[in-house]
């Protein structure tokens, strides 16, 4: 990719993180209001001791804080580019400080002052409206951040009605309206506000006390920004999805270069984890048509897809490579979804093995079960497990039981009910044997995606018919990432498994001697 259009695609993102710049998007007199992309689909979920692209250092020398700070930028320009590349539903949302920290605490204390002062300036005898002057040019600039360019006439006007000196003008002689802009500016929202703002516009029309009015004045035109900061977004996604690879590439790499200059290797998590797998692969054995076993030396594609199935059965004490910290929060949700449907189709398993024929091929029970079943297991998926499968069990028990009451069959004896009910508990040991079969079945089919060529349709594993639309919308979640990592990370992958393939041969070669 050319420099210029690698600088082209920077305009975009966020070179855009200048103070001027952020000011621009977030600038108003009364409200604090910052636009953040969605934690949900930005924040890294990092533990403590990880930072993006982070291995422990030890540099020989030292690099400038410039260095470090362009370093730092090219990555947060990458993560950005790379949030909306891979993520359709990205979007930018208003972000509030928690309740009760220190943060909240201060702004609530700056803008309920300009406000007083504001309230109690206006109600002086007469009307004292000198911040009035401030308070119509923050407005004025916050409309005009959300003028597109072909709002030629609009924002000629407004710079005519809300000339500052006519203002002031107007206070002096005593003929400022404040009622009278503020009506201005309410038909200007009204004709650049989105329809989901009109409730909003409405309730504007309605209020009259000047405090409440500007308040809710700058509130939607927050909201407005927002509105505008993601149709752009919208508009863009096409292009930075054309470029993210290579534009992805190069702020890596301009990232290594810094840490190579500071003796730092910033793959050393991504060779250890390439490494396992190489490591299981070397351990498995092919057995030949004589019958006797061989350790075949696997490919590269074999190596670094076994890692990327690691990923799905992540184990949280480690930390990610740093070619996949971008995709951290999302890989471990993907992570809990499988286990979630490990659980799920486990406890079917149990259910339907244990009742025997009476339930078997009944679509609206097992829709059912299914249903409470993840409905129980929603939100941190291991917290409570015990308790949760607890539940679960006395659910499925009692569904199974009105069941064959309304359908005329003989109950389970209360034997058959304990034992259900324990098997479907036993399921919180990760070493059930039951959990241990469905989780194979699980990332079998995963593999088997991400080995195919997508020629022909998968064949859904036995037993997971009932999470089918889960299992797929998982797979595609999954395949997509990957695709997009290997081709973003290809390269470096390739020279790591050359180098790691080598090694091993010298070793078994020096073994052999």
């Amino acid at each position: 990719m050319d420099d210029g259009n690698d600088k082209n695609l920077d305009d975009v993102m966020v070179e855009d993180c200048d103070d001027e710049e952020e000011d621009s998007l977030s600038h108003s007199a009364g409200s604090e209001a910052d636009m953040h992309p969605k934690r949900q689909r930005l924040h890294l979920d990092q533990s403590p001791k990880q930072t993006p692209f982070m291995v422990q250092p030890s540099p020989p020398k030292f690099v400038t804080l410039k260095d470090l700070m362009e370093a730092a930028k090219g990555v947060q320009n990458m993560s950005l580019a790379h949030e909306i590349a891979v993520d359709t539903n990205f979007q930018l949302q208003k972000m509030e400080p928690p309740e009760h920290s220190l943060e909240k605490r201060v702004k609530e204390v700056v803008h309920k002052a300009f406000w007083d002062l504001f309230e109690e300036k206006i109600r002086e005898d007469p009307p004292d409206y000198g911040q009035a002057v401030v308070l119509m040019n923050d407005v004025k600039e916050s409309v005009m951040s959300v003028l597109l360019p072909q709002h030629v006439r609009i924002k000629s006007q407004m710079e005519e009605v809300l000339d500052t000196d006519l203002i002031r003008q107007k206070l002096a002689n005593d003929a400022f309206d404040i009622y009278y802009y503020s009506e201005y500016v309410i038909g200007i929202m009204a004709k650049l506000c989105s329809p989901a703002r009109d409730e909003r516009i409405a309730k504007l029309r309605e209020t009259k006390d000047v405090v409440p009015l500007f308040k809710e004045i700058f509130e939607v035109l927050d909201l407005m920004k927002m509105d505008m900061a993601n149709f752009t977004i919208q508009q863009i996604r096409p292009y930075i999805q054309q470029q993210s690879v290579e534009y992805e590439k190069k702020k890596f790499e301009e990232f290594r270069q810094k840490q190579r200059e500071s003796g730092i290797d910033s793959l050393e998590l991504t060779r250890q984890w390439i490494d396992r797998s190489l490591e299981r692969l070397s351990t498995q054995e092919d057995v030949l048509a004589g019958g006797a076993s061989v350790v075949a030396m696997p490919t590269p594609a074999v190596i670094l897809n076994g890692a990327y199935m690691e990923l799905l059965e992540w184990d949280l004490s480690r930390l990610f490579p740093e070619t996949l910290v971008l995709d951290q929060s999302r890989l471990l949700v993907l992570r809990d979804q499988t286990q979630r449907i490990t659980m799920v189709t486990s406890v079917m398993l149990v259910t339907y093995n244990t009742v025997g024929e009476t339930i078997q091929g009944v679509q609206q029970l097992k829709v059912k079960l299914k249903d409470e079943i993840c409905a129980i297991l929603e939100g941190d998926y291991e917290k409570e497990l015990t308790s949760r499968l607890e539940g679960i069990a006395e659910q499925v028990n009692k569904n199974v039981t009105v069941f064959l009451e309304e359908h005329g069959f003989k109950p389970l004896e209360e034997s058959h009910q304990r034992t259900l009910k324990g098997q479907i508990r036993s399921l919180a040991n990760k070493e059930s044997p039951v959990i241990t079969l469905m989780s194979k079945r699980v990332i079998s089919f995963i593999q088997t995606a991400l080995f195919s060529k997508h020629t022909e349709p998968l064949k859904l594993p036995v037993g997971m018919s009932v999470m089918e639309k889960e299992l797929s919308q998982l797979c595609g979640q999954f395949l997509r990432l990957i695709s997009h990592n290997r081709a973003v990370f290809g390269q470096y992958y390739s020279d790591i498994i050359d180098e790691l393939t080598a090694r091993n041969k010298d070793l078994n070669s020096s073994s052999n001697e």
